[in-house]
């Protein structure tokens, strides 16, 4: 499974989510994150790798390229597989998803512009399932309270695909006040140093 570090990466450029299968390192910070993107390559696992789920970013271009293995790919209703070298470009405001479709582990060389708290958002989300939180198969926090506080505060980078956005916002405006008062934060400083 992609549940440990990559040959060669170093830990603080690298976050892990064991249950879901898959590893980031950050390779390209940007200077101007309203602006510049951020670059990553991820390592989804052969087996038990549900990649992320269907999703939307509002405000951002996601690019990815397969280094290595096979990609299935979502997009906008259309469903197709990506092989070493080819590359899927998913405009801002496209529902989307992908997963490892091969047999072996799939490398993919990935961007998101502009770059946004993306870091970050993985950070504390990989971080939580890393440290034994309950969370989905694609690894995102199960607790509906702690996943509306997040929301809350990264409404600008990810919405789910399979709800229409105003029940999401409805949803998220209801609950994160109730998870901040029983003590979800999110701004967990222990996953982002």
């Amino acid at each position: 499974m992609a549940t440990t570090l990559p040959v060669g990466a170093v830990e603080e450029d690298c976050v892990v989510s064991p249950p879901a299968g898959k590893a980031v390192r950050f390779r390209d910070r940007p200077e101007d994150p309203s602006r510049d993107p951020l670059t990553f390559d991820m390592w989804l696992a052969a087996e038990g790798s549900h990649g992320p789920m269907r999703h939307i970013h509002p405000e951002q271009v996601e690019r990815l390229t397969v280094r290595s293995g096979r990609m299935g790919l979502w997009h906008d209703g259309e469903q197709s597989e990506l092989e070493m070298g080819e590359t899927a470009v998913i405009p801002a405001g496209d529902p989307h998803r992908f997963w490892n479709a091969g047999e072996g582990v799939l490398h993919i060389h990935g961007s998101v512009t502009p770059g946004l708290r993306t870091e970050q958002f993985m950070r504390i989300t990989y971080g939580l399932a890393r440290d034994g939180a309950p969370v989905t198969p694609s690894g995102m926090p199960l607790n509906g309270l702690r996943l509306a506080v997040l929301l809350s505060e990264y409404d600008d980078m990810l919405w789910l695909a399979a709800l229409p956005l105003w029940v999401q916002t409805f949803g998220v405006d209801l609950l994160a006040p109730l998870g901040r008062a029983l003590g979800y934060d999110n701004s967990y400083p222990e996953l982002l140093q």
